[in-house]
C-alpha cells in the first residue's frame, strides 16, 4: 500500500499521465461533461471544458461575423496551451470575426458535419471543418466499422453513432493515476491495447465520395462549410470537393521548421498552429470573414 501511495504521489506531482475529460452523448454527438479541469501529460497549463461541452475557445457575439472551428484532436489540441489553439490564434488575426471551437479526439468527417447541425442554434456564418484523408476513411463503415466513432453506411444512407467504450473502467484508471500510468506503460490489464489504429486506404474511390457528397448535400448546409485540408491530403480528395464547388483551404507545410510535436506525435506544435492560422486568415480575408 505504501508503495502504491508513493507511486500515486510521484505520478500526480510530475504529471506523468494525462487527465482525460469524461464524455457523454448528446443527440449522437460525443461531448465532454462541462466544468471539468485537468492537465495533459507534462503540461504547465490546465485544460477546461466549457459550458457547451468542448475544450477550447468559445468567443461569441462580440464581433460582426461568427465562425466555428470543428475537428478532431488537432482542434481539441489538449497537448498544447490554449494560446496555440486555432480558435485563439484566428481570433487574434481576424478582428471582425468570433471563433468557436468544437474539437474532440476521434471526430470523423461525417460527425463534424453533424456537429454543424448541433451548432445551428448559435447562428454561425460559416463552419470550418479541419480534415485529413483519414477523417474521411474513418467515416465509411464499408472500410472498417469502428463502434467508438460516428460513421455512415453509404449503401443505406444512415448514420451509425459512436458508443462510449469502457467508461466505468476508464473512470477508475483516470482517478488512480499510478494504475493508469502502469496501464499505459505495460499491457497489464488487456491482451492487446487498442490504440485506435486506423486502416489506411490509398486508392481514391470516386463512387464512394459521390455517395458521401449526395448525403451531405441533402442533409447539411454546404454553402456554410469551409473544408480546411491538412498538409499532404490526397489531391484527388481536394479536387473532388473543388469540382463540387465546396469552399476549401489547402494548408501547406512550407517552412523548414516542422509542424509536428515530435517524431512520435504528429499533432501540430505551436509553430504549426500559428502557420496554419496565418494561411487560413489569408483565405478568410478573400471570403470577407
Amino acid at each position: 500500500m505504501l508503495g502504491y501511495l508513493v507511486g500515486e504521489v510521484i505520478v500526480r506531482t510530475n504529471k506523468l499521465t494525462s487527465d482525460i475529460p469524461q464524455r457523454y452523448i448528446e443527440n449522437g454527438i460525443q461531448k465532454y461533461l462541462p466544468g471539468q479541469k485537468g492537465y495533459y501529460k507534462g503540461a504547465s497549463e490546465p485544460w477546461e471544458v466549457n459550458e457547451y461541452g468542448w475544450l477550447g475557445v468559445d468567443y461569441l457575439n462580440t464581433r460582426p461575423n461568427k465562425v466555428s472551428v470543428i475537428g478532431d484532436s488537432y482542434i481539441e489540441n489538449i497537448m498544447n496551451p490554449i494560446t496555440c489553439n486555432q480558435g485563439y490564434l484566428l481570433q487574434e488575426l481576424n478582428k471582425n470575426t468570433d471563433f468557436f471551437e468544437a474539437g474532440r479526439s476521434g471526430v470523423t468527417f461525417i460527425e463534424a458535419m453533424e456537429i454543424t447541425k448541433q451548432l445551428d442554434s448559435l447562428d454561425f456564418d460559416s463552419h470550418m471543418i479541419y480534415v485529413s484523408e483519414q477523417d474521411f476513411n474513418e467515416s465509411f463503415t464499408e472500410i472498417v466499422r469502428y463502434t467508438d466513432r460516428m460513421q455512415i453506411d453509404l449503401d443505406k444512407g444512415e448514420l451509425l453513432n459512436g458508443q462510449l467504450k469502457s467508461s466505468g473502467m476508464k473512470k477508475i484508471l483516470y482517478n488512480c493515476k499510478f494504475l493508469y500510468y502502469l496501464y499505459l506503460r505495460f499491457p497489464l490489464f488487456v491482451n492487446k491495447q487498442n490504440k485506435g489504429e486506423i486502416e489506411t486506404v490509398d486508392v481514391f474511390d470516386v463512387s464512394r465520395f459521390d455517395k458521401l457528397y449526395s448525403y451531405c448535400k441533402n442533409n447539411y448546409e454546404l454553402n456554410k462549410i469551409i473544408l480546411v485540408f491538412h498538409p499532404n491530403t490526397s489531391k484527388e480528395i481536394i479536387d473532388f470537393f473543388d469540382s463540387k464547388g465546396v469552399q476549401h483551404i489547402d494548408l501547406e507545410e512550407t517552412s523548414d521548421q516542422p509542424w509536428a510535436l515530435n517524431a512520435a506525435d504528429g499533432h501540430w506544435n505551436c509553430h504549426g498552429h500559428k502557420e496554419a492560422s496565418q494561411q487560413i486568415t489569408k483565405v478568410l480575408s478573400v471570403l470577407n470573414l
